[in-house]
This record gives C-alpha cells, structure tokens and sequence, in this order.
C-alpha cells in the first residue's frame, strides 16, 4: 500500500524537529526518526492495529516520539495519506481545525 506525507504534515514534523534541535539532542530526533520507520513497517506489514479518532473515524492515529507525538493519518482505498503530526501538548481545539481542512 502506498504511503504519501500530506504538506500539512511535512510542516508540522519540521516544526517539531526544530523545536527538537533547539530543546532537546539529537538522540530525540533519532527516537522520532526510528518510529516513524517502524510505523511504515507497522502498516507494510498490516500487523498493528490503530485507534481511530472518536469524530473521524476513517483516521488513525498513533503515539511516537516518546508518546509525545501523534502520527495521524487517514486510511485510503489505496493509499494512507499522513495527515499531521501532532505534538501532544498542543491545544486540543487546534488540532480540531487540521483536522477539519
């Protein structure tokens, strides 16, 4: 199945990986960077199963990053489509409007 990475989404991990650079060390952006593999693998492999968003059922979402960042995305016919990711301390109505666009 095809994976593909929506603009929002590119936007949002570059913000948090500069947030990363100038917060934290490099070890944090390599913990964000191995989960984002073993999350392609995870839907390659169809061996996890992922919550669903209780308003939006057709996306998913998943913890990475030291369950500090939700992947979110949306299952296609043929594809999944990475909507966003979410730094879990953001607030909440905010990702309501991403979600919405």
């Amino acid at each position: 199945m095809k994976i593909t990475i929506s603009e929002t989404a590119r936007i949002s991990l570059d913000e948090i990986i500069d947030f990363l650079k100038a917060k934290w060390t490099a070890k944090e952006i390599t913990v964000l960077e191995n989960d984002i593999k073993k999350f392609r693998q995870t839907i390659i492999d169809d061996i996890v199963k992922h919550p669903s968003l209780e308003k939006f059922p057709n996306i998913k979402y998943t913890l990475i990053g030291k369950k500090q960042i939700k992947l979110i995305y949306e299952i296609k016919t043929d594809e999944i489509v990475v909507k966003l990711f979410w730094n879990c301390k953001q607030d909440p109505i905010k990702l309501k409007y991403f979600l919405n666009k």
